[in-house]
């Protein structure tokens, strides 16, 4: 073999190598005990969506008129609950904010079978009513006031046992910090139903990607999640729900650091019911990247 030949193989031999090095060294190894927790965060949200508590077992949204409102399963009810209902189950009377139930059917009001009238809704109270698999109770959304219907035997809950999701990857938990405004303040919001609902906003939480910085504002104080978070990012109508996701942010340390963990962005309730009333992102929660992370959509 000549040296000029044995020198390109040796070249040719350590370019092989470097590319390799590169192609691995791009590969980055996932931490196996934060895939767990992603997996079993999934596993959560299923578990929730399809809980008494969660919006797949979501049968009616009826809103209340000033004055008396019947309601039950005849189509001669001015409020239309589904066949399973009685007929007639009584009428509910709105007057300025509280609602009284006069109750002329088999109604159990807080697992208590009541005959006369009884207050359901004010300021300070908010009863849940039932009648075999059905469950609803009263929902204030801006000015208007409605009923918000279950039926835990709904036939989805049977079917539903999936949400489509890119794949973890950790790049998408982020470092964030938190900056409060010196003033708070107040935006506007518009929800499925095209009402208009106003939040306070106290600051923002400023992260970086590839780069470049970005911001995104919480609405109101924290709750026991965390802040909560609407956006909107380019795959939006695309391969994730076209109104937008949702994500909580953990409360920020002493110095104001936090985690913003996109592989946690999750679909609004509006993605699997239509008897939701889910607000949209206002236009400085609009990212102009792809955040592909989290729950997709793809039609449920």
């Amino acid at each position: 073999m000549s040296h000029s030949t044995y020198l390109s193989k040796r070249k040719l031999y350590f370019l092989i190598v470097i590319s390799i090095s590169v192609l691995f060294s791009g590969c980055r190894q996932e931490d196996p005990t934060y895939l767990r927790s992603i997996n079993e965060w999934h596993k959560a949200r299923i578990n929730f969506l399809k809980s008494e508590e969660g919006y797949v077992n979501l049968a009616g949204l009826y809103w209340l008129e000033e004055g008396e409102n019947t309601f039950g399963a005849d189509s001669s009810n001015q409020i239309i609950f589904p066949e399973k209902a009685a007929p007639h189950f009584g009428t509910f009377v709105l007057n300025k904010g509280t609602v009284k139930l006069i109750n002329s059917s088999s109604i159990l009001v807080e697992d208590k079978l009541v005959k006369d009238t009884v207050l359901v809704y004010n300021d300070t109270t908010d009863l849940t009513m039932r009648y075999k698999s059905l469950q609803w109770y009263i929902i204030k959304r801006g000015d208007d006031i409605g009923i918000r219907l279950r039926d835990f035997d709904n036939p989805i809950l049977l079917s539903f046992d999936s949400i489509d999701y890119y794949p973890t990857d950790q790049k998408w938990k982020l470092d964030a910090t938190w900056k409060a405004y010196q003033e708070p303040k107040n935006v506007d919001f518009q929800n499925m139903l095209g009402m208009t609902i106003n939040y306070t906003i106290y600051g923002a939480f400023h992260f970086t990607i590839d780069g470049q910085e970005y911001t995104l504002e919480p609405l109101g104080e924290p709750e026991p999640e965390g802040y909560f978070v609407m956006f909107y990012d380019k795959t939006s109508s695309h391969t994730t729900y076209g109104s937008g996701r949702y994500i909580y942010v953990p409360e920020p340390d002493e110095s104001g650091h936090t985690i913003l963990d996109f592989n946690k962005a999750y679909n609004p309730p509006c993605a699997f019911t239509e008897f939701a009333t889910c607000l949209f992102p206002h236009k400085e929660n609009r990212l102009p990247i792809y955040v592909n992370a989290g729950e997709k959509f793809s039609g449920h």
